[in-house]
């Protein structure tokens, strides 16, 4: 069979380098800095959300809206001016903000709200209530302070010489992206 083309047949030209499509071989690179970025960004969420997230008197709502604004809003941006830029499939674009940006954006923030703060103030306020769990102490103090931020009135069952108290101190500071920071609890006086 003859061929039905309206073009000529030409014999193609080898690209130097040895690859025929040089375009799309040049458009992804294989690369290993994302995804260590990426586990990287687990972890460190995983340890702001266990140190500096209870200290923060922030609501939880308004904490997982910036989260996630951060972990979606590079996604908002053209990909061939962000993702394809860097290197990165569409794929790892998208998993690279959810797992990278979002969690190491998060705590940045929340680590810049925490250690340059303003003066600190600190109070005294009785103790209601002590609730004992395994290896957090919460206290309920009886004039309802911090009562909308219960991680942020517990402490760790190792740090304390004793678990009930008739009063606790509290050392509170103003971060310096608005949102108070506990930077110091201490029970005073023991009752048994």
């Amino acid at each position: 069979m003859t061929d039905q083309r309206n073009i000529h047949p030409v014999r193609s030209r080898a690209v130097p380098g040895g690859h025929d499509q040089q375009a799309v071989v040049d458009r992804v690179k294989d690369q290993y800095w994302p995804g260590t970025l990426m586990g990287f960004g687990i972890f460190i969420a995983l340890g702001s959300l266990f140190t500096v997230a209870p200290w923060t008197l922030i609501d939880p709502g308004v904490l997982f809206r910036v989260f996630l604004v951060l972990c979606f809003a590079g996604n908002l941006l053209p990909y061939l001016r962000s993702g394809l830029w860097l290197g990165m499939e569409r794929l790892e674009w998208f998993l690279f903000n959810l797992l990278a940006i979002g969690p190491i954006g998060t705590s940045g923030l929340l680590w810049i709200n925490f250690l340059f703060h303003g003066p600190s103030v600190t109070t005294v306020h009785p103790v209601s209530e002590v609730i004992e769990e395994r290896t957090i102490v919460t206290y309920v103090f009886g004039d309802d302070y911090l009562s909308g931020f219960p991680f942020a009135r517990g402490m760790f069952r190792d740090m304390l010489t004793t678990t009930h108290a008739a009063q606790v101190r509290v050392t509170v500071a103003e971060g310096a992206l608005g949102y108070g920071v506990v930077l110091r609890k201490e029970p005073l006086t023991s009752v048994r």
